[in-house]
């Protein structure tokens, strides 16, 4: 019976899979979210599995050989239910799909100086501060009024957001 099924793969070999498989002509579903990350010192988007190692593939048993997929480059094992190897709910796999592409996160640019910005981690979460200019590859320097005087500190890229 055709279904989607649950496959666990070798470590960071998802993908790898997942182009096997779609060479094959097998369905396949990898559930990925854009993650922010730096990036040569700029911030940026990436592709990374929502579930790491876990790939959704659709085929029937009966049709084509549990061996032949398991033999797929990437993969590992068949995840099973008491030992059988049972199908997902079809609607997982669409409800999944359906989420994924309504929330998808908008880049966000790193501030031109002079920009206000908002502290997001740290001892100063919640402050405002004013961007002043990049600080190496992960980090920045941003101009923040403490007691009455402006002081220039270096904040991790990731820990501040533009207002």
């Amino acid at each position: 019976m055709l279904g989607w099924y649950l496959l666990y793969c070798r470590g960071r070999k998802e993908a790898t899979a997942r182009a096997h498989f779609e060479r094959q002509n097998i369905g396949c579903f990898l559930p990925e979210a854009e993650v922010a990350c730096i990036k040569r010192g700029k911030r940026t988007t990436e592709l990374v599995p929502l579930f790491p190692n876990y790939l959704f593939v659709r085929f029937d048993p009966h049709l084509t050989s549990v061996r032949s997929v398991l033999a797929t480059p990437g993969v590992s094992s068949l995840v099973r239910t008491d030992g059988q190897m049972l199908p997902v709910d079809t609607s997982l796999v669409v409800a999944l799909r359906q989420r994924l592409a309504q929330s998808r996160p908008q880049l966000e640019q790193q501030p031109q100086p002079g920009e206000r910005v908002a502290i997001t981690d740290g001892p100063f979460a919640d402050l405002e501060a004013v961007f002043a200019e990049p600080d190496g590859e992960k980090r920045s320097l941003l101009l923040l009024e403490l007691m009455g005087q402006v002081q220039r500190m270096s904040v991790d890229n990731l820990s501040f957001k533009r207002l």
